[in-house]
C-alpha cells in the first residue's frame, strides 16, 4: 500500500495497469520484481493483488471523504467525485460492483489455480472475439428454430421456441432423431450469442 500512496499523484490522470506494474517494478519500489508475467497464473495472481490493494485504497479515500479510484486494466483513475455520505453520516462504498467484491475477497485468489486461470482467459477471449459463429450459422439456427432473421430475441423467448419445437420433434414424441439434433445445435449456437 505504501508503495500506491507514494504514485498517488498517477492516479489524477490515469495509468494503466501496465504502466502501474512497470512503475511498481522499478526503484525504489521493487514489488513484482522476478515474477514471470508471461505465466498466465503469475500474470492472475499479479493482477489479483494489485486490484485488491487499488480497492482497498479506494475505498479508505472515500471513507476520509475523499475520491476514489476508477479501477480498469486499461486506465486506473481518481473519480471526480468524492464517497457519497449518507444521512447518518457514514461514508457508503459502491457495494454493487461485482469486480470490488471479487477483488476484495482473498479466496479468489486461494481457489484460482492454473484451470481455473485458464478457463477465465478463455471466457475473455470468447467474449472478446465473438462466438465464432458465421451470419450463416446463426441465420441457419435461425431458420431451424423458426425464428425470424430481423427480430431480436432474448434468452427467454430462445429456450421457449427451443422447448416447444423439441416437444414436437422429439423421437420420444414421433419426432426425429435427427430434426432433434439440428434443433438442439441451433439452440446452443444461438445461446452463445444471446445473453
Amino acid at each position: 500500500m505504501e508503495a500506491l500512496y507514494g504514485m498517488a499523484d498517477s492516479f489524477d490522470d490515469g495509468i494503466s495497469e501496465y504502466a502501474l506494474l512497470q512503475s511498481l517494478q522499478a526503484s525504489p519500489w521493487r514489488l513484482f520484481e522476478g515474477v514471470n508475467l508471461s505465466d498466465s497464473l503469475a500474470m492472475f495472481q499479479t493482477h489479483f493483488v494489485l486490484f485488491n490493494a487499488l480497492y482497498t485504497l479506494s475505498d479508505e479515500w472515500q471513507n476520509n471523504g475523499e475520491a476514489g479510484l476508477d479501477i480498469h486494466t486499461l486506465k486506473i483513475i481518481r473519480n471526480s467525485q468524492s464517497a457519497r455520505v449518507s444521512q447518518s453520516g457514514s461514508t457508503e462504498l459502491e457495494s454493487d460492483d461485482p469486480l470490488r467484491a471479487y477483488y476484495l475477497d482473498w479466496s479468489n485468489l486461494k481457489d484460482t489455480d492454473r484451470d481455473g486461470v485458464e478457463k477465465l482467459l478463455n471466457g475473455f477471449w470468447e467474449r472478446f472475439v465473438g462466438s465464432g459463429f458465421t451470419d450463416d450459422d446463426v441465420n441457419k439456427a435461425r431458420s431451424i428454430l423458426e425464428l425470424d432473421e430481423g427480430e431480436p430475441i432474448t434468452a427467454t423467448d430462445l429456450k421457449r421456441q427451443y422447448r416447444k419445437l423439441l416437444q414436437t420433434h422429439h423421437p420420444d414424441k414421433g419426432g426425429s432423431t435427427e430434426a432433434s439434433q439440428q434443433i438442439t445445435e441451433a439452440y446452443r449456437v444461438l445461446s452463445r450469442i444471446v445473453r
